[in-house]
């Protein structure tokens, strides 16, 4: 599922940090959700440009004899926690398409506690990894690496707090790599969703290894937790009669 429209807001009104939790609704009785009832909240810092920032978590609750995993689903929480009919989203997923594009210039991910894995992304989704070298992916993919031998042979431990950057969106060279559109941004005209997975490399395609925490950990009822960021721009839609209907004598419209 995909959000259909979002919220606005204008730097006065900025005093909450900006989510991705949205919800659509079935207008028709058709059962599908053909519009938006409070999409992802975004920001028009400049005019013309909506600016989002999605937050969310995987959490980990697996052992390693109960097998690891190398997928993780995102979940965009609901800032309505006592509202059961505003349930957190299984999913993170951002609406581009070829008119209005979405333009992802940051990831990030961290670990709340550690536990052993592997090679720990945060990226899109395209039947799996995308590998770190592709058009915009260094932009749009955090990839969590550690050198501390973990439990086991081949294995690596996350230390709680540890965390991982996506490159900085930012010209810092000159000549061909000075205008490398893959340390700018990445393009999506489509809807992308977002997923956490393990792998042997930054550059696999494929999921390898995976994350999981201890018995004493599992024991005791808790769980790990990848925490995961995305930030994007996108222009804004063109404006329609009720932007100027405050202006006019009369306020018809054919």
């Amino acid at each position: 599922m995909t959000y259909l429209s979002s919220k606005k807001i204008f730097p006065g009104n900025w005093a909450e940090p900006l989510n991705g939790w949205y919800k659509n609704i079935d207008t028709n009785d058709s059962g599908s959700n053909d519009a938006s009832k409070g999409g992802p909240t975004s920001v028009l810092a400049i005019p013309g440009w909506k600016y989002f920032q999605q937050r969310g978590y995987v959490a980990v609750s697996n052992t390693s004899g109960g097998g690891a995993v190398a997928t993780g689903n995102v979940i965009v929480p609901s800032p309505y926690r006592n509202d059961d009919t505003r349930p957190d989203i299984t999913g993170m997923v951002i609406s581009g398409d070829s008119t209005l594009p979405a333009y992802v210039y940051r990831a990030t991910i961290s670990v709340a506690s550690g536990w052993d894995g592997t090679v720990v992304t945060f990226g899109r989704d395209s039947s799996g990894p995308v590998s770190v070298t592709g058009v915009g992916e260094p932009v749009s993919q955090a990839n969590l690496t550690s050198t501390v031998s973990g439990a086991q042979a081949g294995e690596v431990f996350f230390a709680g707090a540890s965390a991982a950057y996506s490159e900085l969106p930012l010209l810092t060279a000159t000549g061909a790599a000075g205008v490398d559109v893959s340390g700018v941004y990445k393009e999506l005209t489509a809807s992308t969703t977002f997923k956490v997975y393990a792998r042997g490399t930054t550059t696999g395609t494929s999921t390898s290894g995976g994350w999981y925490i201890s018995d004493a950990d599992s024991a005791a009822n808790r769980k790990g937790y990848f925490v995961v960021e995305v930030c994007y721009l996108q222009p804004d839609v063109a404006p329609g009669y009720e932007d100027i209907d405050g202006y006019l004598l009369g306020r018809t419209v054919s």
